[in-house]
């Protein structure tokens, strides 16, 4: 899994971004690949797994991409079908279900 700052704005959809835009995005694209890594432990994991921890990379980065407009409020919008997104104030938290799948389970007693 490797979450790269062209995927990421790719991702949120930001075309031309600012040499601001495009440093943050670059700093967080790093802090969650290094979360996640953290979160999942040394576990070797097949091929299938990694299409769906890229995945939740994303929508990560998304989620904090988001909580960037609003750092004093809630960060809520619309997702695609139309329905109500409210954003937790950790950007990892609400990926933790698809990533415990793929998670060693030794961590998780530890």
């Amino acid at each position: 899994m490797q979450l790269t700052t062209a995927s990421g704005l790719a991702f949120v959809r930001v075309t031309n971004p600012s040499q601001g835009e495009s440093d943050w995005a670059s700093m967080l694209s790093v802090a969650i690949n290094t979360a996640i890594s953290a979160y999942l432990g040394d576990v070797a994991l097949a091929s299938p797994a990694w299409a769906e921890i890229d995945a939740a990379a994303h929508r990560a980065f998304g989620y904090a991409w988001k909580y960037r407009e609003a750092p004093f409020g809630e960060a809520q919008w619309l997702d695609e079908q139309g329905g109500a997104v409210r954003l937790a104030r950790d950007w990892i938290e609400p990926i933790k279900p698809i990533l415990n799948r793929w998670r060693d389970a030794t961590v998780m007693i530890g």
